[in-house]
């Protein structure tokens, strides 16, 4: 199963969704749509509830009541093996790959794709030599995953995902341990993929200058959901990230036309 949603047809549709955990209620009657070919951001403050959110998502938890659809499908009616077909995920924390090579690791993103003995073919490894190149990582091929930087590793599970040929990737917070460059660097190639995207974001500035459409979480609930522009306001974040801020329009993006709302934060808090 690998069907296309219409554009004006949620890929991902997440209903009524509640999760808890040891009589805690961590998420409430949450309610997402995420169009086709939209990069949608996932702001709040620690612990409102973005990664359960996300894990509810890709399947890491399972909702305590509500329903979330993927292209229509209840997401937890279909195959394992058919979802990571067409959902693939990066996560703040890279895995340990023990002493695979850079080229092994961005080959597993074939697994979902591949019965249990079949062999790496050359279609195979020409979509991960390209997918190696888009991240910048071809001079890195035969080295070992674990030997590389932060934002190698983020790009090479990027490429990863590439091969997995997803419709969505899922992104945990992947730029928050990263030097300011490669958290740049990292997004801007999530969004160059074409696919659509659901990320959480710890900078309120690269989400602003990422994304389409931002939510925002507090105590479990989407508490605000819109354009950067529309989200990003004064009161919302001194209400949600108890922060005193100014928010004007970024110097770089909006010369292209569309005003991208830059937070300026102010200190001195008592």
């Amino acid at each position: 199963m690998h069907t296309k949603s219409a554009p004006n047809t949620p890929l991902l549709n997440v209903n009524n969704v509640s999760w808890g955990i040891a009589n805690k209620s961590i998420l409430n009657n949450i309610n997402v749509q995420i169009s086709p070919g939209k990069f949608v951001g996932l702001i709040g403050p620690n612990g409102a509830g973005k990664s359960s959110l996300l894990r509810c998502l890709y399947r890491f938890n399972r909702p305590i009541s509500g329903q979330i659809t993927f292209n229509n499908h209840d997401i937890w009616q279909l195959k394992s093996e058919d979802y990571a077909k067409q959902v693939a995920v990066v996560l703040q924390e890279t895995p340990s790959q023990f002493n695979l090579s850079v080229f092994d690791v961005i080959a597993l993103g074939l697994t979902p794709h591949k019965s249990l003995f079949s062999s790496v073919t050359n279609s195979d490894k020409q979509n991960i030599i390209q997918a190696i190149n888009t991240v910048g990582l071809d001079q890195h091929s035969n080295q070992s995953f674990e030997s590389l930087s932060g934002g190698e590793k983020q790009r090479a599970l990027i490429a990863r995902a590439i091969v997995q040929q997803p419709q969505l990737l899922i992104m945990d917070e992947p730029t928050s341990h990263l030097d300011v460059k490669y958290q740049i660097q990292v997004m801007e190639l999530a969004k160059s993929l074409g696919v659509t995207v659901f990320a959480s974001f710890h900078d309120l500035n690269l989400a602003a200058a990422m994304c389409d459409e931002l939510l925002v979480i507090k105590n479990g609930e989407i508490t605000h959901s819109g354009t950067p522009t529309q989200v990003l306001t004064e009161n919302m974040l001194a209400e949600v990230f108890g922060v005193c801020a100014q928010v004007n329009s970024h110097p770089q993006l909006s010369k292209a036309g569309n005003s991208i709302p830059h937070i300026t934060y102010f200190y001195g808090y008592e």
